[in-house]
């Protein structure tokens, strides 16, 4: 009986250095998690059968491997729910503080940013979603933790790449320094001087999209011509050419591989240490390798052919030989898939969204299309378009109420940066934080009348009353903050497309509208279209049916 308790006690003592050790140290390792969950429990088992082998059974060795598993079960509940824990101040649903795999699940349904939306709701500003990890709601945050002096990637990321770090794209590198550097060559492909250069290439998609949806009778998922507009668009921005989506359709199934890939990345960022485990498992690591060689093979292509215009291919790959340190192949190759992933998904999206809501809101189409019509010939001049304040009211109301990007960039504090205050929270060290973006932009101590979409909100005070006089005029403190509205980002790691994404969203609205007359189909269900936006990291969505009647 003795040689029992001294065996639980061991299994007891064992359990608790092992959690001291999960505590520190996610598992990352398979060997690891076989040495501590396997052979260690083993242990006493073993040391009890070798003093007392007469009197061991199987129940002596279900009570100790029991005793080990249950202590490493409950200590971190107990240690997540009490009050010594450092985000014990912070509220949030038990079922967040004590695992993440949580908000892995929910993340799965598409509806992340609903339920993140609903615990600002309720429980306020700041809020515990993780067992060390935080959202905000306050445009006071955005400085401290997305400006230039503000924390680094956090974790999220971890779970999306294998371990060893190669291969991350930029957007995923966590260490601020080797993020400025890896920026550099994007910086210089959308340069003011680079923009410039790839307005014919926007036109000549354009034109094509035109021409394509002329050729189409009946009901048109504009949804899906979009998607295939900007896929070719991003194609041509970063290799060159090279897809042909308008034309032939999608016949390697690359939206359902996006949207399904961006699912299990989503649940693993979650868990970021199991993404991190299964890198290591060769058949589970096949679909990353196979991304990788589908980049390849492009390179390789564009590589055989001329390039038009300076690609950001060129100056990934230094074909300019100016980089103070060239980008080694894998990272180029990362980036670049994350370029034609990002931003076709994004734009697609996005540019779907507004022609959702100018059909929900008559008014706004009727406005809009009068002021493209008012430029005549001008219509469709970059410049011109530039300076149109209704179109750019009607993209950025668009962007606020549904940001390609909901739940926002994630960061995080580290041992390095220690803990920090932003605004007026105290983030304590090893935490992963991020501002809902979602919910920051249906604050109504950002927006007045934040559900409603309502682009006159962008323009002067005396347009904005002269357009909606019986609107305006009944609210005394209208509130408007530009500072809270950030769809891409901000810092330096904003999304270093924005004005390319806006010089390409005002074209192709433009040319749409002068070319058409748009009108939902039967088919078309406002509560259905709504219903089908997903949240998976960037914005997923089912269709958009239209009537399209050409113009003269």
């Amino acid at each position: 009986m003795e040689h029992h308790a001294t065996a639980l006690a061991g299994s007891f003592a064992l359990s608790l250095c092992v959690y001291a050790i999960f505590k520190t140290h996610e598992p990352r390792s398979p060997a690891f998690l076989v040495i501590l969950l396997v052979l260690l429990p083993m242990a006493p088992a073993i040391l009890l059968y070798w003093c007392s082998p007469g009197a061991t059974t199987m129940l002596s060795f279900s009570a100790l491997f029991g005793v080990y598993y249950s202590t490493l079960l409950v200590c971190p509940i107990l240690y997540r729910l009490s009050r010594w824990h450092p985000l014990a101040a912070y509220p949030g649903p038990i079922a967040c503080k004590l695992t993440k795999f949580h908000m892995a699940f929910i993340s799965q349904r598409g509806k992340q940013h609903l339920y993140l939306y609903s615990l600002h709701q309720k429980y306020g500003d700041i809020v515990r979603i993780g067992p060390n990890e935080v959202i905000i709601r306050s445009s006071d945050a955005i400085g401290p933790l997305l400006g230039s002096v503000g924390l680094p990637k956090g974790a999220f990321w971890d779970g999306r790449f294998p371990p060893n770090g190669v291969g991350r794209s930029l957007i995923s590198v966590r260490d601020s320094r080797e993020h400025s550097i890896r920026r550099r060559p994007w910086n210089c492909a959308f340069n003011s001087t680079a923009i410039k250069n790839y307005e014919p290439l926007i036109d000549a998609r354009t034109s094509e999209l035109v021409d394509v949806l002329r050729k189409q009778s009946g009901t048109v998922n504009f949804l899906q011509w979009v998607q295939y507009f900007t896929y070719d668009i991003m194609a041509d921005f970063v290799f060159g050419g090279g897809t042909q989506m308008m034309r032939d359709g999608d016949v390697d199934n690359i939206w359902q591989q996006i949207e399904s890939s961006q699912k299990v990345s989503l649940f693993l960022s979650h868990v970021p240490w199991l993404g991190q485990l299964m890198f290591r498992v060769p058949s589970l690591a096949q679909p990353r390798k196979a991304i990788m060689a589908y980049a390849i093979q492009v390179a390789k292509a564009r590589n055989l052919r001329r390039s038009t215009h300076k690609d950001l291919y060129y100056y990934l790959f230094n074909e300019a030989e100016s980089a103070l340190r060239p980008l080694t192949e894998e990272e180029a190759l990362s980036d670049s898939l994350l370029a034609i992933g990002a931003g076709a998904d994004t734009i697609a999206a996005s540019v779907s969204n507004i022609f959702y809501f100018l059909l929900t809101n008559p008014s706004a189409y009727s406005r809009l299309w009068d002021e493209i019509d008012a430029c005549g010939d001008h219509a469709l001049s970059y410049h011109k378009q530039a300076g149109m304040p209704y179109l750019n009211a009607v993209i950025n109301e668009s962007l606020r109420l549904l940001p390609a990007v909901p739940s926002g960039s994630i960061r995080g504090t580290t041992v390095e940066t220690g803990g920090q205050r932003i605004g007026s929270y105290y983030i304590p060290p090893n935490t992963t934080v991020s501002i809902h973006f979602y919910s920051l932009h249906r604050d109504p101590r950002n927006f007045s009348l934040p559900d409603l979409f309502l682009p006159e909100r962008w323009l002067p005070v005396e347009d904005r009353m002269s357009m909606e006089p019986a609107l305006f005029s009944g609210l005394d403190d209208f509130i408007h903050n530009p500072a809270a509205f950030i769809p891409f980002s901000h810092g330096p790691a904003s999304c270093v497309g924005k004005n390319f994404a806006y010089l390409e969203m005002r074209m192709v609205i433009c040319k749409i509208m002068v070319n058409f007359s748009i009108c939902g189909a039967k088919e078309f269900n406002s509560s259905a279209y709504e219903d089908s936006v997903k949240d998976l990291f960037t914005m997923a969505l089912g269709s958009l049916p239209v009537m399209l009647s050409p113009r003269s």
